[in-house]
């Protein structure tokens, strides 16, 4: 399979289903009795990382809305995991199409607009 040569500059671990793009705006979380504020750090089209002082527990069930300039996003998510005093990572769930459109599109054009960085060091890997 090729690899795409922006795929350098964004995060891809092993374990990630798709890559990440850094990705700054701003965010709520939203579960039945609180709304948090976060900062977006990074997006992929199966989740993103809040950064937030107050993250919620990892397994809860939450709304996240993400605002850019001119767009707005929103769905279902699960807290995949989560840092005391620094944030959570999110799992997308029950996306509406039109949300997804808005996703997508912002996910071509970080992955257009990525900047070149060379990739870690890999030894003895292609």
């Amino acid at each position: 399979m090729a690899t795409n040569s922006r795929e350098s500059s964004l995060t891809m671990r092993p374990e990630r289903r798709a890559p990440r793009y850094p990705f700054a705006s701003t965010a709520e979380a939203i579960d039945s009795s609180d709304v948090r504020p976060a900062r977006v750090k990074d997006l992929s089209i199966f989740g993103a990382y809040l950064a937030m002082s107050d993250p919620f527990s990892k397994g809860a069930i939450i709304l996240v809305k993400i605002h850019s300039k001119t767009e707005f996003f929103q769905c279902n998510a699960t807290v995949a995991h989560s840092t005391e005093g620094l944030g959570m990572g999110i799992e997308f769930s029950n996306m509406n199409p039109p949300f997804r459109r808005v996703l997508q599109e912002w996910l071509l054009r970080l992955s257009m607009s990525a900047p070149q960085e060379s990739p870690k060091s890999t030894t003895g890997s292609k």
